[in-house]
């Protein structure tokens, strides 16, 4: 008798800092994209694949949505995030933060008629009036039609096994579209910089975080040595070079090091880490910087 293997894409939306990234990890029990309590940390459209007897999900962490872009950067990750919920998904994971949201302000973003929307209400394990999380629910289900409503705390876990229960009940009846134990469709060098910037997210403050970005300039494997990863940090102004490195480059050393550290828990082996700083004046705002730094196509 003939097996049916389901597979499809799912889509994580929400605004910035909802929660989408820590959700991905959650299920995939897996640190796959970089966190960071500051929003519009998730500037690509990062893919993580779920897979086990007879399934294959797809879940494509998408950037925040953004009521109005600043800047082309901005306008890219915008661009991103609606290519996912109008061309990619098979269904939509609707994020949104309890602790942060205003029903007042729910609004709903642009999908393609006749996908599937799963609400989840994330960050329940937050101290949040339950007057204000039914008012969220009523305000999302009203604009988003969702087909099932979830309360869950992706940091915490909890809940999130339900969710999962639900998007396999969900999955059409596909072959697998990667091959079995890949866990996305990026390359080790892509994770490479994303941890390097993670850890610009998670050490300093203001506009530095989001007026960097990373490259990784040369990423070489050794078989029985260490991994020589070199990445740059382009900022866009001198003064952000300086805070970066810190008087005597203290701040540059501890960034490298921690960086070193979590590439290699993420790789598993040693890594030779080296990063430089360089100014792009203005980069957010120069379409060939931002093609160079693969935020446009």
């Amino acid at each position: 008798m003939e097996t049916t293997h389901k597979a499809g894409f799912v889509a994580l939306a929400g605004l910035p800092n909802a929660g989408k990234s820590t959700l991905l990890n959650a299920l995939l029990k897996f640190k796959l994209s970089i966190v960071s309590p500051k929003p519009q940390t998730t500037r690509h459209r990062i893919l993580g694949i779920m897979e086990g007897e007879g399934f294959q999900v797809c879940f494509l962490d998408t950037p925040g949505l953004l009521s109005e872009a600043k800047d082309p950067l901005q306008k890219a990750l915008r661009v991103e995030a609606s290519r996912a919920l109008r061309e990619d998904a098979d269904l939509i994971i609707y994020l949104v933060d309890v602790a942060e949201a205003d029903p007042a302000k729910a609004e709903a973003p642009s999908l393609r008629e006749g996908t599937p929307v799963l609400l989840v209400l994330n960050k329940c394990d937050r101290q949040v009036p339950e007057a204000k999380i039914a008012a969220l629910e009523a305000a999302y289900s009203e604009r988003l039609k969702p087909a099932k409503v979830f309360r869950l705390s992706a940091l915490k876990g909890q809940g999130v096994e339900e969710l999962k229960v639900e998007v396999l009940a969900r999955l059409p009846e596909n072959p697998p579209f990667y091959e079995k134990g890949q866990l996305s469709d990026r390359w080790e060098r892509f994770f490479a910089s994303e941890i390097v910037r993670e850890q610009v997210f998670d050490l300093y403050y203001d506009e530095i975080p989001h007026a960097t970005a990373v490259v990784v300039d040369t990423f070489r494997e050794h078989p029985g040595k260490p991994d020589q990863v070199y990445a740059t940090l382009y900022v866009e102004r001198d003064g952000q070079k300086g805070i970066l490195i810190g008087a005597g480059g203290k701040d540059l050393r501890r960034l490298t090091e921690r960086a070193k550290a979590a590439l290699e828990n993420f790789l598993g082996r040693e890594v030779e880490l080296e990063v430089w700083i360089k100014v792009r004046k203005d980069w957010r705002k120069d379409p060939r910087s931002l093609k160079e730094f693969g935020y446009l196509s």
